[in-house]
């Protein structure tokens, strides 16, 4: 079971930053691979080039299916037959050369139909597509054959070689919006930042080739530190460096398109770079296509026939906006705040109707989503949750956690992140955030006593998961076996997460830290109990005929590790504390397992339905968490119309959909039922979404076996 960890959070204007990570921290090895600087902002493939190419060994789920449908769909492949593409097989220069050249017009290359023969002496027995497109590459100067007389169309092309082939195209491709070609790239970047180790043996040329176009976001290894340079490039690979390359460009599909360079992100997106595109049906640039570009919610639509709720805002007419040279408009959005979203809709007309629907109109739209980012960070562990609070040195300390030195020898610590609407509320709900990738720095101080025995004096840093988690190992003091022969040693470990401003390069002044900070005791004291705590199992219970209620308590005894404590003596006793009760009965044996257990019946002079009854238990010098219940009672069902006077909720429990209301009367609910929100109808899942300790309920109509009618008021 995972604990919270007592810690310390806060956010604060940085000041200076000294954070540096522990030795003892067993951290996910961090790589040299940099991050992706040009990947195109935008995508050739969306829309009618998402859709199957029908290729029956391209399953759904393969990993380049995507890929292969998009280049399918822009006539760069036909695939091996009708029905395959043959996604391992290895692409042949003859079929490199016909990849490319499909590629190049696609992507603005001018090539010449009738090119000078190359002087080939091995392709005259290819097909003349074939010739005229190896002699195509040849007159580009994107390949010079195997040898002056040479071409070896049968052979298979490297990876080196395909990277080499691919970026001296792009470097002759037209850019579209958002794209970038391996000219672009810094040299300088691109030499220090490759990923890849096995380019040892690899051309100048060959190996910036590779490095730019993995800065691209174009080619990619066949691991995180392996490109394969002399291993034969499959046709799923091929499939995906040309899906990537299009990106780059200005090619769109057949029609109307819309996309956003950035559709979803953490926190507030101050640019969503949404952009209309129109293409004929040869995929070319129509420049001057009037278009209607609007923002609206989905919601916001008529609910019976999706009729615009403003037919002006809608309205397409010759007077639209057209689009320029590149076939393209760029639609001013504005910015997407820290968790909303932004609906944009793009519609040329109707021929019989201008009024736009959203069912039935020929339009496109996407949405742009802000997830909410985190702004406060909370460790757990995979220590016991029930380890007692001990006093230590530390004055933001209160409580540690503390580990059984002869008993554990490392503690697993998780780093969450998470958003708090109000940090400064204790109590207020939190919600995990799964943003992965950002920087985690980690620092560790080890104290025995007042003695510093430990403090790292080197920066470490952790990344987050796809989880929004960062993990890490403390491991414990040496310890010799038996109680109490080493001393206790306290471990401090902070947590920092830097908030940059992004004004000014290197100006801290305005940046702020994300701190969270962990206190673990390490310790071999004797066993002794510290703390235990009361179980009533059903959080309510229903008064019977007689006015009692009846329920089954159980207590459990703690050491001070979070241990059951029980031991075979027998010596320690739990005492009940129940309203309305006393004698002998309320005293129970702890057994072995630190446990005892009681059926307790609580008399009615003692029972006010509506109000919780507390459970204590004392076992020698140690008082329990107490427990509690609350009485109540199930509300008249006689299927009629109820006085609608308001009702205060004092408890939901929607796992039983079941609620509460002042005087312990309490009514059950079902998707039968009839819900509404002030006067609006919602659905069961509105309702509960609502329903809280502090909602105003109207029963207007109750029916424990058929149809009730309930109201929440909001204002």
């Amino acid at each position: 079971m995972f604990t919270t960890l007592k810690y310390r959070r806060h956010i604060a204007v940085l000041a200076t930053l000294a954070m540096v990570a522990s030795v003892m921290v067993a951290a996910p090895a961090v790589a040299a691979d940099p991050e992706v600087d040009h990947k195109a902002r935008y995508t050739a493939c969306l829309g009618d080039a998402t859709g199957s190419a029908g290729f029956e060994d391209v399953p759904a789920g393969h990993s380049s299916a995507g890929a292969i449908d998009c280049i399918a769909y822009y006539g760069i492949t036909q695939g091996t037959s009708a029905s395959t593409y043959s996604p391992s097989m290895s692409v042949t220069r003859e079929h490199m050369a016909l990849f490319l050249t499909r590629l190049a017009g696609l992507v603005g290359i001018e090539m010449t139909s009738t090119p000078d023969d190359a002087g080939f002496e091995d392709i005259g027995e290819l097909s003349a597509e074939s010739q005229t497109a190896i002699n195509q590459l040849a007159d580009l100067g994107i390949t010079q054959g195997t040898s002056t007389t040479t071409y070896s169309p049968e052979d298979s092309v490297k990876r080196g070689h395909m990277a080499l082939f691919i970026a001296r195209l792009m470097n002759k491709m037209t850019k579209g919006l958002g794209g970038a070609t391996p000219d672009d790239v810094v040299k300088s970047e691109s030499e220090d930042k490759s990923p890849f180790t096995d380019l040892k043996g690899a051309t100048k040329e060959a190996y910036d080739s590779i490095t730019q176009l993995w800065e691209l976001g174009v080619a990619s290894g066949i691991s995180a530190t392996s490109y394969a340079p002399d291993a034969s490039i499959t046709r799923a690979s091929m499939a995906d460096f040309i899906a990537a390359v299009l990106g780059h460009s200005n090619a769109r599909p057949a029609g109307l398109s819309i996309q956003a360079k950035t559709p979803s992100d953490f926190g507030m997106i101050s640019d969503p770079g949404i952009v209309v595109s129109y293409r004929d049906d040869t995929f070319a640039a129509m420049e001057g296509i009037a278009i209607a570009i609007f923002a609206l919610d989905p919601d916001d639509f008529d609910e019976e026939d999706g009729t615009c709720p403003n037919e002006g805002a809608c309205k397409w007419s010759p007077n639209s906006d057209p689009t320029d040279t590149d076939g393209n408009i760029v639609y001013a959005s504005g910015a997407v705040g820290d968790g909303d979203s932004l609906t944009v809709h793009a519609w040329m007309g109707d021929e019989d109707n201008d009024v736009f629907k959203l069912a039935t109109a020929n339009s496109v739209s996407v949405t742009v989503a802000s997830m909410r980012d985190f702004n406060i960070m909370t460790a757990s562990s995979d220590g016991n949750d029930n380890a007692g609070d001990i006093t230590v040195a530390h004055a933001e300390a209160a409580g540690p956690l503390l580990i059984n030195t002869d008993a554990d020898s490392s503690l697993t610590i998780t780093l969450q992140l998470q958003y708090d609407s109000d940090p400064a509320d204790t109590d207020n709900a939190v919600a995990d955030v799964a943003r992965s990738g950002v920087e985690v720095n980690v620092d560790l101080l080890s104290q025995v006593g007042n003695a510093t025995v430990y403090d790292n004096s080197s920066e470490a840093k952790l990344e987050t998961d796809d989880k929004g988690r960062v993990t890490f190992t403390l491991n414990g003091p040496a310890s010799t076996e038996g109680a109490g022969n080493n001393p206790d040693r306290d471990d401090t470990v902070t947590f920092t997460h830097l908030v940059s401003d992004n004004d000014t390069p290197g100006d801290t002044t305005d940046d702020t830290i994300i701190t969270e900070v962990a206190y673990v005791r390490w310790s071999d004291v004797a066993r002794t109990p510290t703390t235990a705590k009361v179980a009533l199992g059903p959080k309510y219970q229903v008064i019977d005929k007689d006015g009692e209620i009846s329920f089954r308590v159980t207590v459990r005894l703690y050491d001070q590790y979070g241990d059951p404590d029980g031991p075979a003596d027998a010596t320690h006793r739990a005492v009940l504390i129940v309203p309305g009760v006393t004698g002998d009965e309320l005293s129970r044996v702890i057994s072995t397992r630190g446990v005892a257990t009681y059926s307790a019946t609580v008399p009615a002079s003692s029972i006010n339905a509506g109000t919780a009854i507390s459970v204590g238990a004392t076992i020698d010098n140690v008082t329990a968490t107490a427990g509690s219940v609350l009485p109540v009672t199930h509300a008249e069902d006689d299927g009629d119309a109820v006085d609608a006077s308001s009702d205060n909720v004092i408890a939901v429990y929607a796992d039983d959909n079941r609620f509460v209301i002042t005087g312990g009367v309490m009514y059950t609910y079902d998707s039968d039922d009839t819900y509404l929100i002030d006067n609006e109808s919602v659905d069961m899942a509105a309702f509960e979404k609502e329903l809280d300790e502090d909602s105003i309920v109207d029963i207007l109509v109750y029916n424990d076996d058929g149809a009730s009618i309930f109201r929440i008021q909001t204002s």
